[in-house]
């Protein structure tokens, strides 16, 4: 079984944040965060998450009939209830026998909810799946370690359950403490921990999903990651031996943006994708936590 991405939509922010904003704030400089980081720029926005949600579900259209399940992958949502989802469904006049919630997996979220609805999903039926992240307002300003490298952003993707090549793997790592935002604060990073953990973990992952298809490595046509860290993304390929001309990356503009990263990477280069190419995408973060699958598009 599998999904088959019909339409994938981000949304456009206009506050663009180069690194030298940081230079008047922390002791820091552009060159050293883009030289640690990959990153040039960041957006932020003084939408709330749900609004951001709102525009993205405006981009679809009218794509959206006849849907099953509608998830909202967020951490940075400030609407304790109803949820998200269920307002979207409101929103978009959807069926009252759509079933509809949040997740928050942080970084993993977006894969989480994919893996979810190829769960929940019966052939032919289909999921709303957006991911919507108002990083901005949980920034410690005084961690020049953590300040730099998250944006704001929301993207979303309509799925449809097919028979098609999926494999999925998830994983949740003890090191609850390497990242973490506890209520009425503000974001707690330990940036080397993370590093380590996503840069061994991920490379196993991956080489586990390849192992489950017996497919190799080399066979895949494009490798999607979650946009931490240009260098965390490097080293994996390296440790796969993948040509950089296999994956994607947009970390230079937009930071991370947390559950967004890869719905955003994603719609903006879906006009690349072809039928039957083959596609790892890994989402990774707090939790510790691993969400990757392998799919035919």
């Amino acid at each position: 079984m599998g999904l088959k991405i019909i339409e994938a939509r981000h949304i456009n922010i206009d506050n663009k944040i180069e690194n030298e904003y940081f230079e008047n704030i922390v002791d820091t400089s552009s060159v050293w965060i883009e030289s640690r980081t990959g990153i040039k720029s960041r957006f932020f926005t003084d939408k709330r998450g749900y609004d951001m949600a709102i525009e993205t579900v405006k981009l679809f259209k009218n794509s959206l009939r006849n849907l099953d399940l509608i998830i909202v992958a967020s951490f940075t949502t400030r609407m304790r209830a109803p949820s998200v989802a269920a307002s979207i469904n409101e929103f978009i006049g959807g069926d009252k026998n759509i079933l509809c919630f949040d997740l928050n997996m942080a970084c993993s979220g977006f894969m989480g909810a994919v893996i979810l609805a190829e769960k929940y999903l019966e052939i032919g039926g289909k999921a709303l799946i957006i991911a919507t992240e108002k990083i901005s307002d949980f920034l410690n300003f005084k961690d020049r370690s953590s300040c730099v490298l998250f944006g704001d952003g929301a993207a979303g993707v309509l799925v449809e359950k097919n028979n098609k090549l999926w494999e999925h793997i998830v994983g949740t790592f003890p090191g609850i403490e390497a990242l973490n935002v506890n209520e009425n604060s503000l974001i707690e990073m330990d940036g080397k921990k993370v590093y380590r953990f996503a840069s061994v973990n991920v490379t196993i992952a991956i080489e586990d999903l390849l192992k489950k298809c017996r497919i190799m490595p080399q066979e895949i046509d494009y490798y999607l990651l979650h946009q931490a860290n240009i260098r965390i993304i490097n080293q994996v390929l390296e440790k796969l031996k993948i040509k950089s001309n296999k994956t994607m990356t947009n970390i230079d503009r937009y930071g991370n943006t947390s559950a967004a990263s890869i719905p955003i990477l994603i719609s903006e280069n879906f006009h690349k994708f072809n039928e039957k190419d083959k596609i790892v995408i890994a989402g990774f973060g707090a939790g510790l936590s691993i969400a990757a699958v392998l799919m035919e598009w």
